[in-house]
């Protein structure tokens, strides 16, 4: 591909909707943006149990500590909420005419799956 930036042709190509869904990349974000959810859901809901009947206070059940599953849930959210940023640049990604803000894109991107 002449005159390929970052793994993408010219800029102000059309998007095919068929294409992009098949690429690798799109299915990854996707399945991503499900797990996210998944992560998020099982914590939520299966991770706090009663401990005393008589008491009735809500612990987490990883170690009683209510840290970790605050952290489980927070993981999910900000995977969610990035996977649908990720996969909205993804779609623009031909629009975008600058090599400059194609890196910034892209490294973007990998920073944020290295922090995550």
């Amino acid at each position: 591909m002449e005159g390929a930036s970052f793994g993408a042709g010219r800029a102000g190509g059309a998007i095919d909707p068929v294409d992009f869904l098949k690429q690798p990349q799109t299915l990854l974000r996707v399945t991503t943006w499900i797990f996210s959810i998944v992560v998020f859901g099982s914590i939520v809901n299966e991770c706090y149990v009663n401990k005393d009947s008589q008491h009735p206070e809500l612990l987490c059940i990883f170690n009683e500590n209510e840290s970790a599953c605050s952290y489980g849930i927070a993981v999910g959210v900000i995977a969610f909420f990035g996977c649908i940023f990720f996969f909205v640049v993804d779609l623009y990604f031909q629009q975008i005419s600058s090599v400059k803000d194609r890196k910034r894109a892209v490294l973007l991107d990998l920073g944020f799956s290295g922090t995550l």
